[in-house]
């Protein structure tokens, strides 16, 4: 596992931007929780959680199975801090990450990829917090990382929005596990229940799916109108999947090297579904 390195440029780089943008919408810097998300990477160590890893997670949550939490122990030791940080984020009103979508394919998802190690390392922190005899501090940190989940969606790509989904899904999962146990207090019920209605109706597809390819006019200016006409189709695909139809149509007419940079509608659509289904069943078993 590798220690994540020069942080510190691309943190000053980012904050530079996040200044001007919150500063467009009358946001104040102490109020956006992206500046203490940043401060939270900064703060990872040794952040190894493979693929495989979250595999084991999903499936523990999913059905109960053993899971050897110990293994993780030297892991979450490291990074108690960076999940301290983030969980006091997300007590912030906004998230602007001021991610400049101008630069086209070259704008930066790299927190995208930071979000996903520290979503990941939340999950076995609540976990670590209900075995060790803390569940008020699990119910804490669950609900803290159901809104850093959402935050991570905030203004961003498809890229972004689908490792928000993902997080959520898991986190999401812990809930329904926690209350098919049985065993929460009412006060704990009510935190988790609240944290699960301030999801509202999940994430922002549609925006973040026309930001995915109105990026592409910065590689193909001279391909403007075509991929004006694809942003707006898929954005209402997104919103009515009886739109499909004229979604293909305007791919089909888009030059070829175009048409094949567009993300599969079909697939991003079932990932919009898996997160719309879990929050229904989340929702029904808190009743």
């Amino acid at each position: 596992m590798k220690r994540i390195h020069h942080i510190g440029s691309i943190v000053f780089a980012v904050l530079l931007t996040v200044t001007a943008a919150v500063g467009q919408r009358k946001v104040t810097l102490v109020d956006n929780a992206a500046l203490r998300y940043w401060a939270a990477f900064a703060q990872l160590q040794d952040a190894g959680i493979t693929d495989q890893d979250a595999k084991e997670l999903d499936e523990v949550l999913d059905k109960m199975t053993p899971f050897d939490l110990s293994r993780y122990n030297e892991l979450m030791k490291k990074n108690t801090p960076a999940l301290e940080t983030m969980a006091r984020g997300t007590s912030l009103p906004n998230c602007e990450w001021g991610v400049d979508y101008g630069l086209g394919a070259d704008a930066p998802v790299d927190y995208a990829r930071k979000a996903l190690v520290l979503g990941r390392l939340n999950m076995l922190y609540v976990m670590q917090l209900y075995h060790s005899g803390n569940p008020d501090g699990a119910i804490r940190a669950l609900a803290a990382g159901l809104r850093f989940s959402h935050d991570v969606a905030n203004g961003g790509s498809l890229f972004a929005t689908l490792i928000a989904k993902d997080l959520l899904v898991t986190h999401l999962m812990a809930v329904s596990a926690a209350v098919r146990m049985g065993q929460l207090s009412p006060s704990q019920r009510a935190q988790l229940r609240d944290a699960v209605a301030a999801l509202g109706y999940g994430l922002d597809w549609p925006a973040a799916a026309k930001r995915d390819v109105e990026a592409l006019g910065s590689p193909y200016p001279h391909e403007s109108a075509a991929i004006s006409r694809i942003a707006s189709s898929y954005a209402a695909f997104l919103k009515d999947k009886s739109n499909l139809p004229g979604l293909t149509d305007a791919i089909s007419h888009a030059p070829a090297e175009v048409a094949q940079l567009i993300p599969n509608p079909k697939r991003v659509e079932e990932q919009k579904q898996e997160l719309s289904e879990k929050l229904l069943q989340t929702r029904a078993l808190m009743q």
